[in-house]
């Protein structure tokens, strides 16, 4: 029986996460050593959890290892008394290199690779401070933003944008460029979501996670930026922390100039005759914003704590734009009209958060309630004075726009973790979110004195939206092989009414099922492979919905279509992390198949304007390839890169015409990090887009360079940033439409090339009081 007794292995276990407890860490390594051999290595799971199993009496160190993070190395004791012992929660420090050293001794890469998502971490990306959210995406691996603002994910614009994992009215494109980088703390991009995420967005969901203050004491950060076009912004946040309370603010005010061109080349045919038009439009842009966010964190005890926040956000943007069409063909006269138009716009977002969180005694369990209520108004006044120059000047007119939208959602839910056993976990929850819009729109024209409203564009909508989603997920882990099943299920219900005559457009409901599979199996101690499986729905919105346009150009429009259907995609993806000494690599095999897929199609109606509305096509089918890797070449030089290269197929049509096509693109970004002597850092982002088309559009290739270099200055509490964006001014989109009549080629510069100079300092009053000289908590 003593014999017995002194071979008695025990078993290891414990959680890895960031400083911030919240964030677990995935998928790292976990060594167990007697020097000087290494005894085994572990990976941990997608919640941080870590198991080592037959261990025998001895001394032994743990070291902790993940990409972005300092390594961790603790002793560890086993007496073989217990035959379990736990670690608890072990935190890592973010690997941030101290500046204010004249050599550089360690260096991270601003982006960590896991199976399940990658995390870009904003506070390392030079190139994006002083800018939006918006440029803080651009610069996400697998994510583009078009010149207009629009994000896509591994090319694909059916994308779910969340912020700190709920939805928010700040996703839309206006939204995103209002919110400071310097108040982002990650980005997460999810590919295959498992099902406690909505089951919109058929490409995936980006997940902005804002910063919250973490620091003892009273702690902040204050941010001056200036740049050409001009850019004046003050940027700050204001946090205090001290036993119970957590008091955290974000605030802003800025006044930026944006410049833009579009041009347009046609030729339409009728009668066997061509007619010409070519069209400059000149953009000048201006907005004013101030911003602020303010919230409480109190921890009741232990066990509870509540959260309560709001944040507002209020602009008015200044535009001026001017188009020139110039007018000749076959026994027309040259014509030569131009459009000057000046609108101003104000727009007002309000946000309400409450969270409840409750966790118990026994590790991983968690009760939350969430509450959010999302209100906001935007009301725009928009003056176009026409004239033509050539032939008759006489002919003149002023066209007076107005659109009106507001909106209200409301959001409640509730999620419940708890491990059914050592390695079993089952989780569920539930949602429900109500959201009501209203839009209006009209147009007059003043011709000689007499104003009279332009037909078909006097308008207005109310839309209705209720969302109920509840699911249930089941994860656990045999020997190596860890699985997670899980399964959602959301009812939705859409009415959209006509404020004018009180009729019904659109009256639909409908519920649908979305199951997600995701597996995970080590099959080395520096390599993973997982692979994912899961379905999702693009539902559409309002502005794809809406069948009467805006007049903003006499050339063309765009319409919703009031009778499109949602697209349903089933979505598989295996993927592949490795890490070999310095070089980190993220290869990923995708498929995805979209029954009812969107895409614009464009015809000319009997008076020559252009008319462009989204379609229901009957499928898409996607495969692809994407790889990510990061590799330290030097204590002083990493690099990271991203290749995406996918193919596509599709087949439908619109009344007679067929809209079946394939065709493959591909896409590469390259950026680099460089530390020089004297606290200097450069950073430096190249990128290509290859050509692409569809059934009617041809996009021409285009690539851009963008670079920011710093110094680190006053101890590291202070940093100077000079930043370029297209620096060559080369990130133009150039299309080329075809239909039955007519040849369209289009140039949009939606922003020039930006320079940015901005300077921000930080401070913490706690911070000199107590040095911690351990990683643990």
């Amino acid at each position: 029986m003593s014999s017995l007794s002194a071979q008695t292995l025990t078993q290891i276990s414990g959680t890895l996460s960031a400083e911030d407890p919240n964030e677990k860490l995935g998928y790292a390594s976990v060594v167990l050593k007697q020097e000087p051999l290494v005894i085994e290595t572990v990976i941990t799971n997608d919640k941080g959890e870590f198991n080592i199993e037959g261990i025998k009496a001895g001394k032994y160190t743990v070291e902790f290892q993940f990409i972005g993070f300092q390594s961790y190395i603790m002793p560890l004791a086993v007496d073989g008394a217990k035959t379990k012992i736990n670690l608890g929660i072990v935190h890592l420090k973010s690997d941030v290199t101290s500046l204010n050293e004249v050599v550089v001794t360690s260096e991270t890469s601003q982006v960590s690779l896991k199976l399940d998502k990658k995390v870009f971490d904003v506070g390392k990306d030079l190139i994006s401070k002083g800018g939006s959210a918006t440029q803080v995406l651009d610069n996400v691996p697998a994510v583009r933003v078009d010149p207009t603002g629009a994000v896509s994910l591994r090319g694909n614009d059916n994308v779910l944008i969340l912020i700190n994992g709920r939805k928010s009215g700040l996703t839309s494109i206006q939204g995103l460029q209002q919110i400071p980088a310097e108040s982002i703390k990650s980005v997460e991009v999810i590919t295959n979501p498992s099902s406690r995420y909505d089951a919109s967005g058929s490409a995936g969901i980006i997940n902005i996670i804002l910063k919250k203050n973490i620091k003892q004491d009273l702690s902040g950060s204050m941010t001056l930026i200036g740049g050409v076009p001009f850019d004046s912004r003050v940027l700050g946040s204001l946090n205090y922390k001290k036993g119970k309370f957590n008091l955290f603010s974000n605030f802003g005010v800025r006044y930026t100039d944006y410049v833009g061109l579009n041009t347009r080349d046609q030729v339409t045919t009728a009668n066997g005759s061509d007619l010409f038009l070519n069209q400059r439009e000149d953009q000048k842009r201006h907005d004013d914003g101030r911003l602020i966010y303010l919230g409480l964190d109190y921890f009741i005890n232990d066990y509870n704590s509540i959260t309560t926040a709001f944040y507002r956000n209020s602009t008015k943007d200044l535009d001026k734009n001017t188009l020139n069409y110039n007018f000749s063909g076959e026994g027309t006269p040259d014509t030569y009209i131009q459009t000057i138009g000046d609108s101003e716009e104000h727009r007002s977002y309000n946000q309400l958060e409450f969270n409840y969180t409750k966790t118990f005694k026994k590790p991983e369990r968690k009760f939350t309630v969430d509450f959010q209520y999302d209100f906001w108004d935007s009301a725009k006044d928009f003056n176009i004075q026409r004239k033509t120059i050539l032939p008759d000047l006489a002919d003149q007119s002023v066209i007076n726009t107005k659109s009106n939208r507001s909106s209200d959602d409301i959001v409640i839910q509730s999620d419940y973790v708890t491990p059914l056993s050592e390695n079993a976990n089952f989780e569920a929850g539930v949602k429900v979110e109500n959201r009501i819009v209203s839009t209006g729109f009209s147009a007059n024209e003043e011709i000689e004195g007499v104003v009279k409203p332009i037909e078909g564009f006097n308008n207005g909508l109310d839309y209705k939206e209720q969302i109920l989603g509840a699911y249930i997920q089941y994860g656990n882990k045999i020997k190596k092989f860890s699985y997670l099943l899980g399964l959602r299920t959301e009812y939705t219900k859409v009415e959209i009414t006509d404020q004018n005559t009180k009729g019904v457009l659109r009256d639909s409901s409908y519920t649908r099922l979305f199951p997600s599979v995701n597996l995970s199996y080590p099959l080395t101690e520096k390599t993973t492979v997982q692979l994912n499986y899961s379905q999702r729905i693009n539902r559409p919105n309002l502005d794809q919905l809406n069948p009467f346009p805006e007049l903003q150009d006499f050339n063309s429009r765009i319409f919703g279509n009031i009778n499109l259907l949602p697209s349903l995609t089933d979505g598989a993806e295996l993927g592949v992390l490795s890490k070999i000494k310095g070089l980190t690599i993220n290869p990923s095999l995708y498929y995805s198949k979209t029954t009812n897929n969107f895409q614009y199609f464009t015809v000319q109606n009997a008076a020559g304007v252009f008319e462009t509305f989204l379609v229901n096509l009957d499928n898409e089918k996607r495969f692809g390839l994407e790889v990510s890797a990061q590799y330290a070449l030097a204590k002083w030089l990493s690099l990271s890169a991203e290749f995406n290269a996918y193919s596509f197929s599709q087949e439908g049509s619109v009344a007679t015409t067929n809209l079946d096509y394939s065709n493959e693109t591909w896409t590469a970004t390259l950026m680099s990090q460089i530390k020089f002597p004297q606290n200097f850092t450069f950073q430096s982002k190249f990128e290509y887009q290859a050509p692409v088309s569809d059934a009617q559009t041809k996009t021409k290739s285009y690539y851009y360079l963008s670079t920011a270099l710093g110094k680190s200055l006053l101890n590291n509490n202070g940093m100077l940033t000079l930043s370029v964006s297209n620096i060559f001014n080369t990130r133009k989109i150039r299309e080329t439409t075809v239909g039955s009549d007519f040849v369209v080629n289009q140039m949009t510069n939606f922003n020039a090339a930006r320079w940015n100079l901005n300077f921000n300092y930080k401070f913490n009053k706690g911070k000199n009081r107590k040095e911690h000289q351990s990683n643990r908590k």
